[in-house]
């Protein structure tokens, strides 16, 4: 399999990418990275984890920090690589190096499966074509989860067609499993090759064991290497009742009441927890499809290509319609599977797209008369996903361009490390016994990050009973409990941030030092529910008027932060 590590296309490809990328090599923390779902929540996980030494500590061992303490359980496996990157290098070099690896191994992956399918074609080409797949921008948490699949599905296709297993393959299951999330790509991995096998199974009538077994030694990597997350879920409900049992499907975004719009959104625009992708794959199949129809002698990919395009669509429209409001509302059974995204089966539908373009963009190539427009369409592709897709290169070069858009933290910003210190500092000489506190008006995670113990925080996973405690904090300042009042039910029936929301700035913890203004004018917070709790100090990116709950310290500010930063202390 590893003939093409000699192709010096394959090198230049590489190093293409490597460019790509650079600027976050360059830049280092005063790079742009969004908070996604990543630098206010994900992040400081790992820093928590590994600065508690965490890491092989019991399920119910406590860690500080984030939401007063989470438990173990709640924290990322020791068996997956980005952990370790974590232990071994500082958090900004483990961010960096997560998102190059999962980048370079997903050129590596795209090229395995391009060299197998297009083995009579130039290597230039193929190198192109990886090149386009891998600098989407894939979710960083989710490791190698889509990045690598293309290897993956070539493994058990061979298989699945008569090759032996082989060592080789076992280790890049193995190392697929140990860099990748059993619950965001890998249950859906699982049952799209279950399904492949058994209708391989029911094809030619007898049982292909290299292929079942392969399977097999895949999910016993997942449960082993998830066995926390299975443990806290299924077995531990003795001393943990995790938050997500009152989820609402009202509450969530993911759930809607428009069809048409979800399915467009899932076909052209991908997924945060999967990767944006460029609207042009699925214009390009589309295009070569109606184009095709017209053709006496068709493609030999027509066929194929005709199929693969049927089965994304049915997939985007079952995907919006487990998750259409009206339609859950009268499946119980979709309405009790709503603590699981179990919808996002269709992420797997990107690398099909994508590689189906491919072989599109393939045949073109081969035709004089087409050849420019594939070029066009390629660098087209690759200029989209640099400019508009990628966070840094948007930041610092679209928005200045074309004057929208407004100014985004850098890792740096964001985290504004030098700034809590002085903070740290202040609170330490204040209460040098100790506290915590909350934050309004940016990310409790910060405060994680930089060693403060914060009440409030952003997790996927904390207990129900901790939910409803820092619920009496913030009700009377959520509102009412109908279903117009999007602000309690974004708490109450969904509840993985648990936030100082207000009816000011709603559910913004992005106000940057840049923005106007806003006060906070008499929040209705429970303050004394806040100190029964241990919390002594609120931190504020806006002024709060609230003369007989809060008494004003200090204002910090820094050139290095994107946040200036009110620090008041409960009375």
């Amino acid at each position: 399999m590893g003939k093409f590590f000699l192709s010096r296309d394959f090198w230049i490809g590489l190093g293409l990418l490597i460019i790509f990328f650079s600027h976050y090599i360059i830049m280092g923390q005063d790079s742009v990275w969004y908070a996604q779902d990543y630098t206010e929540l994900v992040i400081p996980w790992y820093k928590l984890l590994i600065d508690n030494n965490g890491l092989w500590k019991s399920n119910d061992y406590t860690i500080p920090g984030m939401l007063d303490y989470l438990p173990r359980a709640s924290f990322a496996s020791a068996f997956f690589l980005k952990t370790w990157l974590f232990f071994f290098f500082e958090p900004f070099q483990a961010v960096l190096l997560n998102k190059l690896l999962i980048h370079v191994l997903a050129y590596c992956s795209g090229y395995h499966l391009l060299d197998h399918f297009l083995q009579k074609k130039p290597d230039s080409r193929i190198a192109l074509f990886s090149l386009m797949w891998a600098s989407i921008p894939f979710w960083p948490e989710a490791g190698i989860g889509l990045a690598f699949l293309p290897t993956v599905f070539l493994i058990f296709y061979r298989i699945s067609q008569g090759e032996k297993f082989k060592l080789v393959h076992g280790f890049l299951i193995f190392f697929y499993c140990f860099y990748s999330i059993l619950h965001l790509n890998g249950v859906f991995v699982i049952v799209f090759l279950s399904i492949g096998g058994l209708y391989h199974l029911l094809k030619e009538k007898k049982i292909n064991f290299p292929f079942w077994g392969a399977l097999a030694g895949l999910c016993l990597c997942y449960a082993v290497f998830s066995y926390r997350l299975l443990l806290v879920y299924f077995f531990q409900r003795n001393w943990f009742i995790p938050h997500r049992v009152e989820y609402d499907i009202y509450s969530f975004v993911r759930y809607h009441d428009d069809i048409p719009a979800k399915v467009a959104e899932i076909l052209f625009f991908g997924n945060t927890h999967a990767a944006f992708i460029a609207p042009f794959f699925y214009l390009i199949i589309a295009g070569f499809l109606i184009g095709s129809t017209f053709l006496r002698n068709k493609s030999n990919v027509f066929r194929p290509i005709l199929w693969l395009f049927l089965g994304v669509n049915a997939i985007a429209l079952l995907a919006a319609l487990v998750t259409y409001i009206p339609l859950v509302e009268r499946v119980p059974l979709l309405l009790n599977m709503k603590e699981f995204s179990f919808e996002r089966f269709y992420f797997l539908i990107y690398p099909v797209m994508i590689f189906a373009s491919s072989f599109i963009l393939n045949d073109m190539f081969s035709l004089p008369r087409l050849k420019f427009l594939a070029w066009t369409l390629v660098l087209t592709i690759l200029g989209y996903q640099l400019l508009v897709l990628d966070n840094n290169a948007k930041n610092y070069v679209l928005k200045p361009l074309l004057g929208v858009g407004e100014k985004y933290p850098t890792y740096r910003e964001f985290y504004a490390v030098d700034q809590f210190k002085l903070i740290k500092s202040f609170l330490d000489e204040k209460s040098p016994s100790g506290y915590k506190l909350a934050s309004l008006g940016f990310h409790p995670a910060i405060t994680s990050y930089n060693n403060l113990n914060a009440i409030d925080g952003y997790t996927g996973n904390y207990s129900l009973a901790y939910k409803d405690e820092f619920f009496e904090i913030i009700k009377d300042e959520l509102g009412e409990d109908d279903r117009e009042n999007w602000l309690y039910w974004h708490f109450k029936g969904w509840g993985n941030k648990a936030y100082l929301f207000n009816q000011i700035h709603k559910d913004d913890f992005m106000r940057m030092k840049w923005l106007e203004t806003q006060i906070i004018d008499h929040p209705k917070y429970n303050y004394e529910k806040m100190k029964e709790m241990g919390c002594l100090y609120m931190l504020s990116t806006d002024p709060v008027v609230d003369e007989d709950n809060l008494d004003f310290m200090k204002k910090f500010e820094h050139p290095a932060s994107a946040w200036d930063i009110h620090v008041y202390k409960i009375k």
